[in-house]
């Protein structure tokens, strides 16, 4: 990145110096140097030809000193973009020490991250100027690539086996003592944790059913214990209810008063106390709540890229997938929803969280007995790629006929199936739950055996 408009770019010419000199003088210092930097973290040209040629000569378990890096750089007609050799002498006048080094190379990151970060709000900048794309892509491709610089700021390194046994006893004996064997996020029903170890961080998990089976109680039951048990944020992007609608279905279930009794003027003094109870439970809950219309991927990422940013986020739930639209021309819904599920996939490994998606299923489900399948995913195959769980919800006493169906006014308790379908670390099976209608809530029940 050159100099503009009179200020120069983050760097530290010196530290790169330092960097190098040690490089040249010793083996260990080269081999972390090698292992925390690569050549675009130098920020003058010929110090970025340096390191490379000594990188280079590694790889080819190659001596690196004053001799075999003149002697490539001549050989590559490089010697004199790099100074000569008089500048790579004068790199090594002071005798380098371990503990400076790694403070220089901490100061060569910084540099370059500050510079990358400089780099995507120009290029930003640009793309407004430019007025070469609509606001929302430009905002998405900036916070991108800013997201990237400060996921790329911590350097990882090796872990000793031996600092890791220690917390490999630690976990067992906490597995030990503990009645769960949860280790991921707490779905809060228990046979479902028991098959599947919770929700675990990067993984898409789909939970997919025919309408009126409880997709969205059962998201949100979830998103209330998770909620709950993490004290952190959870993420619920509504595109069918409005939020209003999601309130309601909240104090019910938190207060076992029905939808009905709720909107009845008439409610007992007894009720109004449990709903406002609820209500400050509820209250004290970071569930945070985006019912915006037939959202699109990227604006989808930005703004649960934002969440993450001023809260602790635990999860994010999309209800539903088919109504995610996205910005632009595809040539087919298939490859719309490809694009659709290959986004949340993404975001989910990008925020390193479990991203819960509800999916409807394909007409053909209903005109088949038995338990959902994968292949009755609507517009399946990039749905099925990318999820890492799929979760079928199927009512057995549900009569077959058209998807708009509306539940049996007396049907207030259902037995449902949840189905694991697919798990890709794990095995699948069936657990019985109950459905309570009138205060959309589900209950466990016991656990069947595996599914084959």
């Amino acid at each position: 990145m050159a100099e503009t408009e009179g200020y120069s770019p983050p760097s530290n010419v010196e530290a790169e110096r330092s960097v190098l000199g040690g490089i040249l003088l010793d083996e260990e210092i080269a081999l972390e140097a090698f292992s925390k930097l690569t050549s675009k973290d130098f920020f003058e040209s010929r110090h970025r030809r340096i390191f490379q040629i000594c990188r280079d000569l590694d790889s080819r378990n190659c001596r690196i000193d004053l001799v075999t890096v003149t002697d490539e750089l001549t050989d590559r007609k490089m010697l004199d973009q790099c100074g000569g050799s008089d500048y790579l002498i004068s790199l090594t006048d002071d005798i380098p020490i371990l503990s400076n080094i790694t403070e220089h190379l901490k100061i060569v990151r910084n540099k370059s991250l500050l510079r990358r970060l400089l780099g995507a709000c120009q290029d930003g900048i640009k793309m407004v100027l430019e007025g070469g794309g609509e606001a929302r892509e430009i905002i998405d491709l900036t916070e991108k690539k800013v997201f990237e610089v400060s996921v790329d700021r911590t350097l990882t390194d090796f872990v000793p086996l031996s600092e890791l046994v220690g917390e490999g006893v630690t976990e067992l004996e906490r597995l030990r003592d503990s009645t769960s064997m949860v280790t991921g996020l707490s779905t809060g029903f228990d046979e479902l944790d028991e098959l599947t170890t919770g929700l675990h961080e990067s993984e898409l998990v789909i939970i997919a059913a025919r309408p009126a089976v409880g997709k969205t109680s059962l998201a949100l039951n979830m998103a209330e214990h998770m909620a709950n048990m993490t004290d952190k944020a959870v993420g619920f992007f509504s595109l069918e209810m409005s939020a209003k609608q999601l309130v309601r279905r909240f104090l019910c279930a938190n207060s076992g008063v029905g939808i009905r009794a709720l909107a009845d003027d008439t409610l007992p003094e007894k009720h109004r106390r449990e709903v406002q109870h609820a209500a400050d439970r509820l209250s004290r809950l970071r569930i945070y709540i985006d019912d915006t219309a037939s959202i699109g991927p990227i604006q989808l990422r930005a703004k649960a890229r934002r969440l993450a940013r001023r809260a602790d986020l635990a999860a994010v739930f999309v209800d539903y997938l088919q109504l995610m639209r996205v910005e632009g021309r595809a040539e087919n819904r298939q490859q719309e929803i490809s694009q659709i599920s290959g986004s949340l996939k993404a975001l989910a490994k990008e925020l390193r969280i479990p991203v819960i998606a509800l999916s409807q299923l394909s007409r053909r489900a209903a005109n088949r007995e038995g338990p959902p399948r994968l292949s009755d995913l609507r517009e399946s195959g990039a749905i099925e790629q990318d999820a890492d769980l799929v979760l079928f919800l199927h009512d057995p006493g549900l009569e077959s006929g058209p998807d708009e169906m509306e539940p049996l006014e007396d049907s207030l308790f259902k037995e449902i199936l949840l189905r694991i379908g697919k798990q890709r670390n794990g095995p699948r099976g069936n657990v019985r739950l109950v459905f309570d209608t009138a205060i959309s809530r589900f209950f466990s029940q016991a656990r069947e055996e595996a599914a084959p």
